[in-house]
């Protein structure tokens, strides 16, 4: 699918958000080993009792670096109350295309602001793991491990589309 397609589908996608389920199936653990502003490797083990928002993304994507603000804004309003957002960093195109190297995606985290941690996932492990199928989706997991909401689109600061991930970040934080 072109990316033109790709990214006309996501925006559909994220207006189709999973809800909250009565009985939450657990998030698969990961295990990626090449992480980005982060002191060690992060699991899930390790971020329970925070809520965690993965977000699923490549450094090209033109979707992709337009939610990035609001992901950076969502790490600075609520990382201190329990949020940890997670990029992970899924390639599209071939490694000669330079997505899967890791000081590309360093400096593509410099360039956007982004301080909070992101794991390399070049082989689509945890992109597989979760089920992904575009650029950019979330997950959001509550403080038990529990996937608790899904979707995929752009969104911005302050559209409805970031007010409503915004709502559903803060039910889970005062669960």
């Amino acid at each position: 699918m072109s990316r033109t397609l790709l990214a006309a589908a996501s925006l559909v996608l994220l207006q189709v958000l999973t809800p909250s389920r009565p009985h939450a199936p657990k998030a698969p653990p990961w295990n990626n080993t090449s992480w980005l502003n982060a002191d060690q490797s992060l699991t899930l083990e390790s971020l329970r009792g925070r809520v965690v928002l993965l977000n699923f993304w490549t450094f090209t994507c033109y979707n992709c670096t337009n939610t990035v603000p609001a992901l950076v804004d969502f790490d600075a309003r609520f990382r201190e109350r329990g949020l940890t957002v997670i990029g992970m960093h899924d390639p599209e195109f071939p490694p000669s295309g330079g997505e899967h190297d890791k000081k590309n995606v360093q400096s593509a985290l410099v360039r956007h602001g982004i301080k909070y941690p992101n794991a390399q996932d070049n082989d689509h492990a945890t992109w597989n793991l979760y089920g992904i199928r575009a650029w950019p989706s979330f997950v959001l997991i509550d403080r038990k491990g529990n996937i608790r909401y899904e979707g995929a689109g752009e969104f911005h600061v302050a559209d409805r589309w970031y007010q409503q991930w915004d709502t559903r970040i803060q039910e889970l934080l005062v669960e």
